[in-house]
């Protein structure tokens, strides 16, 4: 074999290194949005859940999201607003997965829901940690910031304070954590239709699509 065949072999085996790297990358950066495929939701939507659209509804859509992840981030505007567009047939369930390992508010941030959800206001934390994550996901302690959107939904911030590292509002989030663990979910935001996982859809246009022929199927 002469040298230029064996460059040429050289230099295909990187190009093909490349390329199978890249494609590596790019599945594993995803986060797996969803995994799709055969995989359901572990266990059914309780009255404990946070819901919001109507209890008959014909479609539920639940989501395990990390209020610090930047694609939760995103895609929240896009269910808030198919939740608005489906106001008479469509359930949101939102359930908490702070990974951890990469986000560390994440965990606090799930907790200031949950302290909020005491007090009547899960959803308002939900959309008010969601409009300023930018804001607290680099603090060392988001504990006095969090205190101050308490503050601002009108909550007794004395009561949200010491809810918000409360045993009981820990084990709510670790609870929910836990059962995304068993589930081997991949990454955030993940999304079960009517108990079935789905890829995101990673669009406003396409997510209501999907909702829509999944009402029409019906």
């Amino acid at each position: 074999m002469n040298q230029s065949m064996k460059s040429g072999l050289i230099w295909g085996g990187v190009i093909l290194g490349i390329v199978a790297l890249v494609w590596l990358l790019a599945t594993l950066g995803s986060g797996n949005a969803g995994s799709g495929g055969d995989q359901t939701l572990g266990d059914t939507v309780k009255t404990t859940d946070h819901i919001q659209g109507p209890t008959n509804a014909k479609v539920t859509l639940v989501e395990y999201s990390d209020f610090e992840c930047p694609a939760c981030g995103a895609m929240y505007p896009i269910v808030k607003q198919l939740s608005q567009d489906f106001p008479d047939t469509l359930a949101v369930v939102y359930r908490h997965f702070p990974l951890k390992t990469i986000h560390p508010n994440a965990m606090l941030a799930s907790q200031a829901a949950e302290a909020a959800s005491i007090q009547g206001n899960f959803w308002e934390m939900h959309d008010v940690l969601f409009n300023t994550q930018k804001q607290w996901e680099g603090l060392t302690d988001p504990t006095d910031f969090f205190v101050s959107l308490a503050t601002s939904l009108g909550l007794y911030s004395t009561q949200f304070k010491t809810d918000l590292t409360s045993s009981s509002v820990e084990t709510i989030v670790n609870e929910s954590y836990n059962r995304a663990s068993a589930m081997k979910l991949q990454g955030t935001p993940t999304f079960f239709l009517n108990g079935d996982a789905i890829q995101n859809p990673g669009s406003y246009q396409a997510f209501k699509i999907l909702i829509q022929s999944t009402l029409d199927a019906q």
